[in-house]
Order: C-alpha cells, then sequence, then structure tokens
C-alpha cells in the first residue's frame, strides 16, 4: 500500500527511496520502543516478579548448606525461581 505525504497540500506518493527510508525509520523506532517498554517494565514491575530479598538469601543458603556447586548450582533451588523469571521475561531483541 502507498504512503502519501503531504507538498503544498496536495497528496504525493512517496518515492521507493522515500519508502525505505521511512521502513528503516520505523523499524528503528519499533526497537527504541520496546527497549523502552522493556525497561520500563522491569522497573516498575520487575521486583515484583522475583522472590523477595529474603526468601533469595535463604534459597541460597539452603543451597550452599546441600553443596550445590558448579555445574550442579543450576539445580539449585535459587537458580531455579530466578531463571525462570528471566525466561518469562526476555529482554527484547
Amino acid at each position: 500500500m502507498a504512503r502519501y505525504h503531504l507538498i503544498n497540500g496536495v497528496k504525493v506518493a512517496l518515492t521507493a527511496e522515500e519508502e525505505a527510508k521511512r521502513d528503516t525509520f520505523e523499524a528503528a523506532e519499533k526497537i527504541e520502543m520496546a527497549a523502552n517498554k522493556y525497561k520500563n517494565d522491569r522497573q516498575f514491575n520487575g521486583t515484583k516478579t522475583y522472590p523477595n530479598l529474603k526468601e533469595q538469601l535463604d534459597q541460597l543458603f539452603r543451597d550452599v548448606d546441600t553443596g550445590k556447586f558448579g555445574a550442579d548450582a543450576k539445580t539449585g533451588e535459587w537458580y531455579i525461581a530466578i531463571k525462570a523469571v528471566k525466561d518469562a521475561n526476555p529482554k527484547p531483541s
């Protein structure tokens, strides 16, 4: 579908070059808007998705107490809880 702009009050179709520029600009705007939304969501809603700090420290203690180190740390309850939040809220690409 052709896009138009006004020149001296007359509706004129965009040239192929103008269309390409507009497409590039709109794609960049979408990326910027997604990044801003992600940043705002994380800032204002992110703390509600993670377990509270007290619970996280307790999870870490229990993991250390049971010897969850190295590769085994990825099976610990703290890692699993944080990983679930990160998987549910991926960063925009």
